[in-house]
């Protein structure tokens, strides 16, 4: 295939990819790390388009709220827009000010805390345009498609690069083990931090790899500013730089030994100047509340990273091994990757151990780095990891990918030379996918809690006791959500057993339904509705009084993954209490 036809090919499968996950949108919901990144966002958005501070000047009554509110203020709501004296309006439900200057840039300016802010400007952006000014998406969709967008493209440019390296075959495999991950296919609907710094991550190490084969100073130019809004994402692409440099020393080695290579040539001297200034300056510039103290900020990051990521141990004792190794990232990762992908991956290692791939520029070396160093780092000793084994170093699954790549066109180049059909080989490893999108297709759209065979599936997961088995950072609840708006009787009240009210975006009910974030009635029996997750955790966040008193309720609606429930709604009342 030509280089034309390749990249035609890949800019259609991004676009595939790009529909396919906007038409299944709807059936996920958010996770409740994303309500304080679209708050940060869309504070940050007002300042920098208005330079105001606070949302003062834009109505103040959104559509979520009651339609006798609305009407008695003159407002109609045609459930897409309100009108007031014939002006159009559409603000975001995290556009948030009905506790003052709570959630404004006021509010934000000088707090450094937490993740950096640039996937939250991005995303909030996307609903700028697409909900609040064209109105062609919802409110909570407009702020997802801009991570489903980067996931797709990351998809198309997997296509592209993978198959000019080793192949078509190999770049279709990479791709379907990509696409097919569960956890990847999952939270690159919603989850606003992890697909996004790995798509950053996955443009950095790419283009680095080009810049340095080809010495060209524009295309590292390129990686530098990839490199930016990763670390405007997350600060988990200092480790590509560890990966970037391994991989470096191991392609230069023979220059580097005479010192041929250091700065040698104008393009050594940009690239290293451009990694050394541009990734920090648009962290900065992303960043308004870093502007009055840029180093003291990155300090107070870097903190915050060090206290939730060192130092706790988040699983039993018996995940740790020899020096204090934990055990446990590697087997989340065993435990909850397809056996196929787990299979050729294997393979893929053994390729390029052996290097029996030609592998000119040691581009299997940087994609085998790539999926090791990120599982390795939080297995250190005192490293911690939690929410799931792998959810926060996502950016080793498009390494894993490449393998996979990798895998395949050393399996089918060794059968051929036993005399195998070479096609046929290629086929049936292409076959061995569809067991895996069929099983992503009947547990649709819960697949981030997938687990494979190895552990006996999700029931085996928890019946092992698994830390982190049903983990999906609420995104389930969206699943109640939907059952309660076709099923609720009219004024209803719904509450969290446990939780915040912003686990559940007040838009996404029908709107004579009474959310309340925390309402109990008790042996009253009011008849409210009760939803809440079920994981390996729940029973810790749920005091005992009341999780004893759920256990008299028979659920009327559950969630359920290979036989084990991972959402319950209970109705208080007479009717739904156990004899």
């Amino acid at each position: 295939m030509s280089r034309i036809s390749l990249k035609f090919a890949s800019l259609i499968l991004g676009f595939v990819y790009l529909i396919i996950q906007m038409l299944s949108q709807s059936a996920y919901g958010i996770n409740w790390d994303e309500p304080n990144h679209y708050l940060r966002g869309q504070a940050a958005v007002r300042y920098f388009l208005t330079g105001k501070k606070d949302y003062r000047g834009l109505p103040k009554l959104e559509s979520h709220y009651p339609k006798e509110m609305l009407e008695s203020e003159g407002i109609i709501n045609d459930g897409e827009a309100i009108y007031k004296d014939d002006t159009q309006y559409r603000r975001s439900f995290y556009q948030y000010d009905r506790e003052g200057d709570k959630f404004s840039y006021r509010f934000f300016e000088y707090r450094v805390r937490g993740h950096p802010i640039l996937n939250d400007i991005l995303a909030s952006f996307s609903n700028y345009f697409f909900y609040q000014k064209l109105g062609l998406l919802g409110d909570i969709e407009s702020y997802h498609l801009f991570v489903i967008f980067l996931s797709s493209v990351l998809v198309g440019v997997m296509l592209y690069f993978i198959a000019t390296i080793y192949g078509l075959f190999a770049g279709i495999v990479s791709v379907l083990s990509l696409i097919l991950y569960p956890l990847f296919l999952a939270e690159s609907h919603f989850n606003i931090k992890d697909p996004v710094e790995t798509a950053f991550y996955s443009f950095t190490l790419l283009t680095f790899y080009y810049g340095v084969v080809r010495r060209n100073w524009k295309i590292m130019l390129l990686s530098t500013i990839f490199a930016g809004f990763a670390l405007g994402t997350k600060f988990n692409i200092f480790f590509a730089g560890v990966t970037a440099l391994v991989w470096f020393i191991a392609y230069k080695w023979k220059e580097l030994k005479r010192c041929k290579w250091l700065f040698s040539s104008k393009f050594t001297v940009i690239s290293v100047v451009a990694f050394l200034i541009i990734p920090f300056g648009l962290f900065v510039v992303s960043w308004p509340s870093m502007w009055s103290d840029p180093i003291g900020g990155f300090l107070k990051t870097l903190s915050y990273y060090k206290e939730v990521g060192y130092g706790h141990l988040y699983q039993p004792q018996s995940f740790l091994t020899f020096f204090g190794f934990n055990t446990y990232p590697a087997l989340w990762v065993l435990y909850t990757t397809p056996l196929v992908t787990l299979a050729l991956g294997a393979a893929g290692i053994w390729a390029v151990i052996k290097n029996r791939v030609n592998d000119k520029h040691k581009f299997g070396w940087l994609a085998l780095l790539w999926f090791v160093v990120p599982i390795l780092r939080i297995s250190l000793p005192n490293m911690s990891v939690y929410g799931g084994g792998s959810r926060q170093i996502m950016e080793f699954i498009p390494g894993l990918a490449i393998l996979t790549g990798v895998g395949a066109t050393y399996v089918v180049k060794i059968l051929r030379n036993k005399g195998v059909n070479a096609k046929l080989v290629s086929i049936i490893i292409l076959i061995l996918f569809i067991p895996i999108a069929y099983k992503m297709y009947t547990i649709h759209p819960n697949q981030n809690v997938y687990f494979n065979p190895l552990i006996g599936g999700l029931k085996g997961a928890k019946a092992r006791g698994f830390p982190g088995w049903g983990s999906t950072l609420g995104s389930t609840y969206q699943q109640g959500v939907v059952w309660l708006n076709e099923n609720a009787e009219e004024g209803a009240t719904v509450s969290l057993v446990r939780g915040l009210m912003s686990n559940i975006p007040i838009v996404n009910f029908r709107r004579d339904l009474n959310y309340i974030g925390r309402y109990w009635s008790g042996e009253a029996k009011d008849g409210e509705y009760l939803i809440e997750v079920i994981d390996d955790d729940w029973v810790k966040r749920i005091p005992l009084v009341k999780r004893q008193y759920l256990y008299t309720l028979n659920p009327v609606y559950s969630v359920r993954v290979d036989g084990v429930t991972i959402l319950n709604i209970w109705k208080n009342d007479q009717e739904n209490t156990k004899l």
